[in-house]
């Protein structure tokens, strides 16, 4: 999600469909009570979930 990928390249990466990508990021949003990708990247960061490359 930080690397702006869509729902399919995530998908593609790691070897799942579309769908299982979709409803990750989904969780991710949710758990993170983000509003958007953006947001949730963000709150990770801050969380030091992310370093930051």
């Amino acid at each position: 999600m930080a690397t702006g990928l869509t729902n399919a390249e995530i998908a593609g990466r790691l070897g799942v469909g579309p769908a299982t990508a979709k409803t990750h990021v989904a969780a991710v949003l949710a758990k993170t009570g983000a509003r958007d990708r953006t947001q949730a990247v963000i709150r990770a960061y801050e969380a030091g979930f992310m370093n930051g490359r």
